[in-house]
């Protein structure tokens, strides 16, 4: 019986060879969509699940609340908290302290005489590997850190700084300004692991022995294990990304209890700690937990995971199925003149209504698996760009995750079924009498529900289309701001904690000698990126009033508002030729609201720095304010001070448009003649903030995917609509000719029963458009206008497809010879 089915089903599929594809391809589109979302979701939800116990690991971190109630939560924590859990609790399994100390570390291959400065490095404790996940592909595993001096890098850390070489055996130099002191330390690679996956908050290129800084410390236990706040990096107490292991189903109270106890004494052992209105609280989080965690950034790289997005794109894999499988009813059904005299044939001659929806059934599953082989074809080719728009390292082997193959199943039964289900029932429904004698029964039920299922295409690809729309201007709205208006220009390179300040003029000066170079500047690291910590100062206006103030700051070079061409609505610049100007200031717009006071009294008014010594300095001018951070966020007071950072430096240098590659390698030959010995670590303005706006960037880039996928399968949908429309009124067509109708006459007959479900629709999917695309925006503190114009070029745009799409159909109906149409009634 099953072999009868398969043979009937093979042999309409071609017999109806462009019906088949169609069908198959439409299915194959919407199974692929789900296929990419799904795998990215699974990816998200199985975040950390590599390391061995991240069931029962947690990350200590830790939270500090200023007088005023300010609080500000560390993802780090004191080292000497995990030592005492470990020897105090018997909760405790194991633990491990990892260092991550900011700004770049300097590797020196002095053999090849290589240097890279990275950010993705770790000083971790021996025996890490007990706690986290590391898979060693070259190396002793228990002898890696038997050695002070001793490092492992990644396969892509290894390629990175020794080419092809055998990373075995090779000293490296490194270098921090911080972690070192300035001072060099040589270590030995002795092992190479299998780069992290994207999934995993935990993903350096090089772990360093914790114990390499002995060399350079003196207090290296105070470091590292240390109970009293110190006043600089050697004697200090360090924090660090501790990380605790419980026994499985321990109560976490009594920790958070033992944590908190040794806050208090942390916190007492510093008097002006506790006299300035300081406080310092524990906090406990799974490793599970931490991508997710919406408060605080676990990750270095400004990855972060969001639950509701997830949420949403879910949706829409569930909404393009849906589409699909809509298509395939409408062009299962469509065709349904030409199968009724094959099921009235077979009804007669006994076959039970049962059996030929299961026909039916059979069909659609053969169909859905050869749309699942095409689907797995067309994941494959798009896998790689895929991965580009996600920013996730997929492979094919990704596809045979015991969860995605579960998935994969779940989609391919449901789409079977769903798509099978109406053409099953409905075709089966058929009476032998009436279609035996060339009636098939047009019920106005079938035709309703056929239409309602086109209407839900279109009402989803409107909202999808709006909403990417939507998107796609917010991102455009944050990215082309004052910070980043050149930021494709702007040439970033890492100075401070890496080439010595007192030779930045001569850098300057050399760059400045190319005649297609007008501004190079020195300023903080932009745009401020959340993980960067707060950077400003506390003031007073004394001729204004005796409020103290706590405002944001610049540290920048004179040239710093010409270079980003910062507009100005009162007062001057900085001007390099006045000595003054050593302790001027330029305040932002908002600073000038929150003074609450004219701005030409504003202008000339004294500030003392109380950060600086109560340094008395002098407002020369005024600028419109320009987002300095992410625009989730309110732009607040900001003072343009023209002192540079003592550490956190970064050269800019605008190139000019079409000559960037001749330019950086001048610059970087410019860089190793002043430099020698000094990693020269460069990146666009733009790239940062592709980096505050990840998230977003990845919605944005997988909507306008998923939105051109939903608008075709729709339009594959409104094709098998027009088809089916088309057959069923041969006869009412070819009376209307008959009897005067002209070939306009026709068209628009056709084109009213698309205008209407097309406004049905419009009616659904327009308010819906906009409460998700407005509840989107108010994550924005500034955000671009939910105009009436997307609405309107969505709605057009999708009307216009729509008409070319049913034009071949309409006009084949309309030109038709009527004598024809009715000798084949």
């Amino acid at each position: 019986m099953l072999r009868n089915y398969l043979t009937i089903a093979l042999r309409n599929f071609q017999r109806q060879k462009l019906f088949a594809l169609l069908n198959m391809f439409g299915l194959a589109l919407g199974l692929a969509s789900a296929i990419l979302i799904f795998l990215y979701v699974s990816d998200e939800l199985q975040y950390d699940v590599m390391h061995p116990y991240y069931k029962n690991t947690y990350r200590i971190g830790s939270r500090f609340t200023n007088r005023e109630g300010q609080v500000f939560d560390n993802t780090t924590s004191p080292g000497f908290w995990l030592k005492r859990l470990k020897e105090t609790r018997s909760e405790v399994v194991n633990g491990v302290r990892i260092d991550y100390i900011g700004y770049p570390t300097s590797l020196h291959h002095k053999a090849k005489d290589k240097i890279i400065l990275t950010e993705e490095i770790r000083w971790a404790e021996p025996h890490f590997d007990d706690v986290l996940d590391f898979h060693l592909v070259k190396g002793n595993r228990e002898k890696i850190f038997n050695d002070h001096n001793t490092f492992v890098v990644s396969e892509t850390g290894a390629r990175r700084l020794f080419g092809d070489d055998d990373p075995i055996g090779q000293i490296v130099t490194v270098k921090h300004n911080f972690a070192t002191q300035g001072k060099e330390i040589d270590v030995m690679v002795t092992g190479v692991f299998r780069d992290y996956p994207a999934n995993s908050h935990f993903k350096p290129k090089y772990i360093l022995n914790v114990n390499a800084l002995r060399s350079v410390l003196e207090n290296f236990d105070t470091y590292m294990e240390g109970t009293r706040f110190g006043t600089n990096f050697s004697n200090g107490i360090e924090f660090f990304e501790n990380y605790l292991v419980l026994k499985p189903g321990a109560d976490i109270k009594p920790i958070e209890a033992s944590l908190q106890t040794m806050a208090k004494e942390l916190s007492q052992s510093d008097s002006s700690f506790v006299a300035n209105g300081f406080k310092l609280d524990p906090f406990l989080i799974k490793m599970e937990d931490m991508h997710f965690d919406q408060k605080n950034l676990w990750e270095e790289d400004n990855t972060q995971g969001d639950k509701k997005s997830l949420a949403i794109f879910s949706s829409v894999a569930f909404l393009i199925l849906l589409i699909a499988c809509i298509n395939y009813m409408n062009l299962a059904t469509a065709r349904s003149a030409r199968r009724a005299k094959e099921v009235g044939l077979r009804k007669s001659l006994g076959s039970k209504r049962g059996e030929i929806a299961k026909q039916f059934f059979y069909e659609s599953g053969l169909m859905t698996l050869g749309a699942l082989l095409l689907a797995l074809v067309l994941v494959i080719i798009f896998l790689q760009p895929f991965n580009q728009l996600a920013h996730k390292t997929f492979t094919v082997a990704s596809l045979l995750n015991p969860y995605m193959l579960l998935i994969v199943l779940m989609v391919v039964v449901f789409m079977a079924f769903l798509s099978g289900s109406y053409p099953a029932l409905y075709l089966s429904a058929f009476r032998p009498s009436e279609v035996l004698k060339g009636q098939v029964v047009k019920g106005q039920g079938a035709e309703l529900f056929r239409k309602s299922l086109v209407t839900i295409q279109y009402a989803v690809s409107l909202v999808l289309i709006i909403c990417t729309i939507t998107v796609i201007r917010q991102m455009s709205f944050m990215q082309n701001t004052k910070l980043n208006e050149q930021g494709s220009q702007l040439l970033s390179i890492r100075y401070g904690g890496n080439a010595p300040q007192d030779k930045f003029a001569a850098f300057k000066q050399a760059v400045l000698q190319d005649k297609d170079i007008e501004h190079v500047t020195m300023a903080n690291h932009l745009p401020r990126l959340n993980y960067f910590g707060f950077i400003g100062a506390n003031v007073k206006f004394p001729d204004l009033h005796d409020d103290d103030l706590r405002w944001n700051q610049l540290n920048v070079d004179f040239d710093f508002p010409k270079t980003y061409d910062l507009e100005f609505v009162a007062g001057r610049d900085f001007d390099a030729s006045n000595l003054n100007d050593s302790s001027a200031l330029i305040l932002n717009e908002s600073a000038v609201k929150a003074l609450n006071r004219p701005i030409e009294k504003i202008i000339g008014a004294s500030v003392t720095h109380v950060s600086d010594n109560n340094r008395l300095f002098k407002v020369i001018g005024v600028v419109k304010d320009f987002p300095f951070r992410s625009m989730h966020q309110v732009i607040e007071p900001l003072m343009l001070n023209p002192r540079v950072h003592f550490i956190d430096r970064i050269a800019y240098i605008k190139l000019p448009p079409g000559k960037f590659q001749e330019k950086i390698k001048s610059i970087e030959k410019t860089w190793k003649e002043i430099f020698p010995g000094v990693g020269f670590d460069y990146w666009f303005l733009s790239d940062e903030f592709n980096r505050m706006y990840q998230s977003e960037s990845r919605i944005s880039s997988l909507a306008k995917s998923f939105a051109v996928l939903a608008m075709l399968i729709t339009v594959m949908g409104v094709f098998g609509l027009a088809s089916y429309t088309a057959e069923q009124k041969t006869k009412e067509v070819g009376i209307r000719k008959v009897l005067g109708a002209v070939v306009k006459q026709v068209v628009g007959l056709f084109v009213w029963v698309f205008v209407k479900i097309f406004l049905v629709a419009s009616l659904i999917a327009v308010p819906a458009a906009y409460f998700i695309a407005r509840y989107w925006l108010d994550g924005f503190t500034y955000r671009a206008p939910l105009s009436l114009l997307v609405f309107g070029a969505s709605l057009l745009g999708l009307l216009v497809v729509t008409l070319l799409t049913i034009s071949y159909e309409t006009w084949k109906a309309a030109r038709a010879n009527p004598v024809k149409s009715l000798r084949s009634e």
